[in-house]
């Protein structure tokens, strides 16, 4: 039997219904949930990539899990399918997006790479795992959570986020 590593997991959906598909990503990762679950706020975000798009819903949520990386990985693509992602090209609009941050302390290459190569460049990201995990220690950099978030907002201007209270298209 493996042992529990606690992973954490970013959602993005920039295609309506955000909300709902939000919640059904949390439901999906909740099926396979070993417990400790933790959920961010949802933000309201400015798109990444092309023009044209609209913006983001984007939340962390960590939990305890009991399988591999690999298996982990496949299971979030998985889910992306059946909650109906369509390949539209990299950084388009999308119906879902369940990214692996970490697993644990692992780091692993190839083709799944944890902790997530982008997460130190990535507002939309430390946001909302900061307001879950700020002293969260990154095994590849060694700084934590709320460090890392510091460090960028150094480097580049603050986004403006909205915290989402309540459901919305």
């Amino acid at each position: 039997m493996n042992s529990l590593e606690r992973v954490f997991v970013a959602l993005g959906t920039n295609l309506p219904n955000r909300s709902r598909h939000l919640s059904e990503g949390r439901q999906m990762l909740k099926k396979v949930s070993s417990g400790e679950w933790l959920e961010s706020p949802i933000y309201e975000t400015p798109p990444v990539g092309p023009e044209g798009q609209g913006p983001y819903f984007n939340q962390v949520v960590s939990f305890l899990y009991s399988g591999t990386a690999e298996q982990m990985l496949f299971y979030l693509k998985g889910s992306e399918f059946i909650l109906g992602r369509k390949d539209r090209g990299h950084w388009n609009s999308r119906e879902i997006d369940l990214d692996l941050l970490y697993f644990g302390s692992q780091t692993c290459e190839g083709r799944l790479i944890v902790p997530h190569s982008q997460i130190t460049n990535r507002q939309f990201v430390l946001v909302p795992l900061n307001d879950i995990a700020p002293n969260w220690m990154d095994p590849r950099t060694g700084l934590s959570v709320g460090n890392m978030l510091a460090s960028l907002l150094e480097k580049e201007e603050k986004l403006s986020f909205r915290v989402i209270t309540s459901e919305e298209p």
